[in-house]
């Protein structure tokens, strides 16, 4: 069920300052988790296949 204009607007003046002052923060905390993750390790694991 779609919401109506009318509370899709009054939803948006609502949460505009929030939305605004977190934007940047988003970005900000993928970088980080990414930089904060545990390093794969490079060389891959060989299955023993049946030939």
């Amino acid at each position: 069920m779609k919401r109506k204009q009318s509370d899709q607007d009054r939803a948006r003046h609502q949460y505009a300052e929030l939305t605004k002052h977190y934007r940047a923060i988003g970005p900000a905390a993928i970088l980080a988790a990414l930089i904060c993750a545990p390093k794969k390790d490079k060389t891959a694991v060989k299955l023993n296949k049946a030939a």
